[in-house]
């Protein structure tokens, strides 16, 4: 059966697109069997992708957590935790401060390792930043882990493995693909996520609403309509002040702030993808003044327009118009 045009996933797909996803300290614990690391807290989310073997993720606060291979982990900010092999007898410890620390800077994939003897639980962990043009992280508010079990066949693991690499040995290119990977990796884990849990967070949830889904969905798909509060919430069906009030709860933000961040990031796409002047992708993406425009974009992409183009175009050296 065909999807809705407002369902849940399709606006998921859009807005994790627009999004600026992050991960750092991103590396491997190799943890041997009859062995386990210990991590101090840190500020943002952590991910943990269960790459071979078995063992769990034990936090003090938190029910533990079984970790099978192909087996995804968000665990919320400020929680302390550690990852163990799976094993009938209390394992032994090592204590690290974050994940990355004591790994060698040359190695081909980073590594911490705990132990000697045979596998006990491979994990690719690392600390993600899903942030919005403002700098706020859109998982900060994650109240309890996010755990989806994937089968063999659709697995994440070539993307992990991808990951790894590029973070280990960043070059050309490398921030972009690693942030299509992430968004990949988190779009397939958040699906099935919001499909079984009944208390998702905030956005997660917006998402199922039917009435700001089709408001959301309009921004997505046509980001440069002329596009007032009101003119949303009469898409939605609500009143002006139910809707900003309803959105800003899911978002925490204007329904207008996000109207610009959809513009800037389809902005991009154009002045990458196609050889349109600056001043017909100022129009197209709904901006009136292409002086706005530029301040607007040089913001949140740290470069004005044509030098974002002479940057990033994949269509050859393009024009400064």
């Amino acid at each position: 059966m065909a999807e809705s045009p407002f369902s849940a996933h399709v606006v998921l797909d859009h807005l994790l697109a627009v999004l600026d996803i992050r991960v750092t300290h991103f590396t491997i614990c190799d943890i041997r069997k009859g062995w386990g690391m210990r991590f101090e807290s840190c500020k943002t989310t952590s991910l943990h992708y269960c790459l071979a073997g078995a063992g769990r993720l034990v936090a003090r606060t938190l029910p533990p957590i079984q970790l099978e291979r192909h087996g995804f982990v968000l665990l919320p900010p400020g929680v302390d935790y550690r990852l163990e092999s799976a094993s009938p007898e209390p394992v032994r410890l090592e204590r690290r401060a974050r994940v990355q620390e004591g790994s060698q800077p040359h190695e081909s994939v980073p590594t911490l390792t705990a132990g000697e003897g045979p596998q006990g639980i491979e994990t690719a962990c690392g600390e993600l930043r899903v942030g919005l043009a403002d700098g706020s992280d859109l998982f900060s508010g994650l109240g309890k882990p996010v755990v989806v079990s994937f089968g063999d066949t659709d697995g994440l693991r070539d993307q992990f493995v991808m990951l790894l690499a590029e973070s280990a040995r960043p070059g050309v290119g490398s921030r972009v693909l690693t942030e299509a990977l992430l968004k990949q990796c988190l779009v397939l884990a958040l699906r099935r996520w919001i499909e079984h849990d009944s208390s998702p967070l905030p956005w997660l949830a917006a998402m199922a609403d039917t009435r700001l889904s089709r408001a959301l969905h309009a921004i997505f798909e046509q980001p440069g309509a002329a596009y007032t509060v009101d003119s949303l919430a009469l898409m939605a069906g609500m009143s002006r002040s139910a809707f900003a009030s309803a959105f800003r709860r899911a978002f925490g933000r204007s329904p207008m702030s996000l109207v610009k961040l959809v513009r800037l990031r389809r902005a991009g796409e154009l002045l990458i993808t196609t050889a349109i002047p600056v001043a017909e992708v100022t129009q197209r993406v709904g901006f009136s003044s292409r002086s706005n425009f530029s301040v607007a974009f040089s913001e949140l992409h740290g470069m004005d327009p044509r030098r974002f183009r002479r940057t990033f175009s994949v269509i050859g050296k393009q024009p400064d118009r």
